[in-house]
């Protein structure tokens, strides 16, 4: 009898330990899932978002190489910075209008110049810009989707008269044809906060005109 009560109180004893330290195990666990949750969708939200940023960079960037290839096969057509905005306008349809910015049509003197600060910062109504190195056409959100009455700098009044399309040397004769630059600024909207509240986000790319004639 001795040896049975013994033999129970052990069994007992080593149950009693397995569910102590199952405990223990859980309390544990709860510790870690609540230090390391918090890092962890702070991660996968950080890399959402990130990608967000990239997926609207890559927008801004398609859209001013595209405006840029109109601009060069338009070249001195009156109404070349018309095509141009609707050429950005359709390749930006992945970005929230009410966020850009501006889109200057500008004229560089080499491949890779920016627009000066003047037009960077510059707006139609302002006055930015003339025909001579560094003229541009500066236009806003509202412009993507300006009739074609409104271009042609035939007029004070046309969003083009800054930087008139018809200037623009599309010769071979001297230095050649001019250069031409799509400059784009856009303010990509942090969804959650982490990075703040935007991140300003701006390409450009530069094209020369394609040749009409040698003389």
């Amino acid at each position: 009898m001795t040896f049975v009560r013994r033999s129970r109180v052990r069994r007992s004893s080593w149950a009693g330990r397995l569910r102590e330290l199952a405990r223990e195990n859980r309390g544990v666990a709860v510790l870690e899932a609540a230090i390391i949750t918090p890092v962890f969708f702070s991660l996968i939200l950080g890399i959402a978002e990130i990608g967000l940023c990239m997926n609207d960079y890559l927008a801004v960037s398609n859209a001013t190489r595209v405006g840029a290839r109109v601009a060069s096969s338009t070249g001195a057509d009156l109404y070349s910075d018309y095509w141009v905005l609707t050429a950005v306008e359709s390749a930006s349809t992945a970005l929230q209008r009410n966020k850009l910015v501006k889109i200057v049509v500008y004229k560089p003197s080499a491949y890779g110049e920016a627009p000066t600060s003047t037009c960077q910062a510059g707006t139609p109504t302002a006055g930015t810009g003339t025909t001579h190195t560094g003229a541009c056409n500066v236009y806003d959100a509202a412009d993507l989707l300006a009739p074609k009455a409104n271009f042609g700098c035939l007029t004070t009044q046309t969003l083009d008269q800054y930087w008139c399309p018809t200037v623009r040397k599309i010769t071979l004769t001297g230095a050649g044809t001019d250069y031409v630059g799509v400059w784009m600024q856009y303010n990509h909207p942090w969804l959650t906060r982490m990075f703040g509240s935007t991140r300003t986000l701006t390409d450009q790319s530069v094209i020369r005109l394609e040749p009409r004639t040698q003389i």
